[in-house]
């Protein structure tokens, strides 16, 4: 019996490597997946097709040769966590953390209208936003 649960747990192991479920949450990925994204988009990336894909931009600063839009997200989050003592749960040993994640997403276009340069800065990890997606192949 303890042969046959060994054998499905190393095939249930196996099946999540296989479809990727297991690598998924590496969060350097996905880093690098904005990174290759938005770098693909250097140079072809206009400001009407930006706002289609990810809508108006929360500032806009214009610049000598350009302007920058400045795409901002925020997001709070409670972490409560509960000690058990002998297998009871007590409401008086609960602790909350709050957690204030920001990500600035920048994006500088030239006096055409193409992007030409951007930069992040914050927990892309903690927010769904079109830059994990983007691709201008």
């Amino acid at each position: 019996m303890g042969k046959r649960i060994i054998f499905y747990l190393t095939i249930v192991l196996f099946s999540l490597l296989i479809t990727g479920c297991a690598t998924t949450s590496n969060p350097d990925m996905r880093k690098d997946n904005m990174r290759k994204g938005l770098d693909s988009c250097l140079m072809k990336l206009t400001k009407a097709r930006l706002i289609m894909q990810a809508s108006i931009p929360t500032e806009k600063v214009n610049v000598d040769n350009g302007e920058i839009w400045i795409y901002k997200y925020r997001k709070s989050d409670i972490l409560t966590t509960t000690n058990a003592t002998d297998g009871l749960l007590s409401p008086n040993e609960s602790e909350s953390k709050s957690y204030e994640y920001a990500l600035d997403v920048r994006l500088h276009f030239n006096n055409k209208g193409i992007l030409n340069e951007w930069s992040y800065k914050g927990n892309i990890d903690a927010f769904e936003h079109p830059f994990k997606t983007m691709r201008c192949e």
